[in-house]
């Protein structure tokens, strides 16, 4: 708990943006630029007084930073600045450089190599989490309905060499795509991979462009609902992989401990409050819309996200994607980091108990 008290909510660039245009960049895409690259100048690890400044992404995927900023931030007695990001990379390289305290970042190739490189950013707490059938998607050119894709995705070796897509190169839903290709007897070198934002896969889904692809709600209902294509399975009674991590600069949240903590703090509630009564509740979407822009009505109509009330992680789950993206050749280094070594659990640990 901070000493901080109440707080006044400032928000910068919150755009109007229609349903689907919304989620076009999910949190877990996006991360393509090299992490170390140009960014915004900042004061790195300069103090940020009694603020905490949130980068995030104006998509469903934020909503745990919504609720934090908007329900539990005075609670734990903490004031927070949102600042809209344009990608997952931006939150990057932003927080990395001390233009924002806290930030997310996709699981993906770009973080790895942040690590890798001794920047000053850590995990410190999942974002959202999710399922490999919510995402996987085959064209209505190979499947007319959903009982016709679960009946091809048994065995879809005969379409060795077709076209595949995901969203953006090094990004998590590449990975998914890797593992969802594995499930039907293929493999990312057996096919052609294409890389076409989540919108975009929908017409191409339609006309038989690609045979399959990975897409974020909302895309994948308004795929089915338009009959572009179909998901081949359900979502499944298992816990969920994580998709996007909360992240800190490791150097201010040495520096702010109480403001590192009070954040930890206010985040928990949201999540505990996501966990137990969904991501789809009135109060949540009018978050959502009020950030995004994003119709409450075709976001509670797709597939929900999710996040864990102990914002536990499974580590082992998580190197997973550090062993698929280092044998796609987009990490800079040769051997596995330890998952420990990169995500830091003091501050949930220290809010949480663990």
């Amino acid at each position: 708990m901070t000493d901080f008290t109440a707080p006044r909510l400032t928000r910068y660039g919150i755009l109007a943006l229609a349903a689907s245009a919304a989620l076009v960049l999910s949190a877990c895409g996006g991360e393509t630029a090299d992490p170390s690259g140009t960014a915004p100048e900042g004061d790195g690890a300069a103090e940020s007084g009694g603020v905490v400044r949130i980068g995030y992404l104006a998509t469903g995927s934020s909503l745990p930073l919504f609720a934090t900023a908007e329900k539990y931030a005075e609670e734990a007695g903490i004031e927070v600045e949102m600042i809209q990001v344009n990608s997952g990379n931006e939150s990057l390289t932003g927080t990395a450089t001390g233009q924002y305290d806290v930030g997310f970042a996709g699981i993906g190739s770009a973080a790895y190599n942040a690590f890798d490189e001794g920047l000053p950013v850590s995990y410190v707490a999942p974002m959202h989490a999710g399922y490999i059938e919510d995402y996987f998607i085959i064209s209505a050119e190979h499947a007319g309905s959903t009982e016709e894709a679960a009946e091809l995705a048994e065995d879809m070796s005969h379409l060795s060499g077709e076209s595949f897509a995901a969203n953006a190169p090094g990004v998590v839903t590449e990975a998914l795509l890797g593992f969802a290709l594995e499930d039907v007897g293929l493999s990312m070198s057996e096919v052609n991979l294409e890389h076409i934002p989540f919108p975009d896969q929908i017409p191409a889904l339609a006309n038989g462009g690609i045979a399959g692809g990975i897409l974020s709600e909302p895309f994948p209902t308004q795929a089915e609902e338009t009959g572009s294509g179909y998901r081949p399975w359900e979502t499944p009674d298992t816990e969920p992989m994580p998709f996007t991590g909360i992240i800190y600069n490791t150097d201010w949240a040495t520096q702010n401990p109480e403001l590192a903590e009070g954040f930890m703090e206010a985040y928990s509630l949201a999540a505990a409050d996501l966990a137990e009564n969904g991501w789809d509740t009135e109060e949540m979407l009018g978050f959502v819309e009020e950030y995004t822009g994003a119709d409450p009505e075709v976001i509670a109509a797709s597939r929900q996200h999710h996040i864990k009330a102990d914002l536990s992680v499974d580590l082992d789950q998580v190197q997973r994607y550090q062993e698929f993206f280092m044998e796609q050749g987009s990490l800079n280094y040769d051997e596995i980091i330890p998952e420990e070594e990169i995500w830091d659990f003091q501050w949930r640990d220290s809010v949480l108990g663990g």
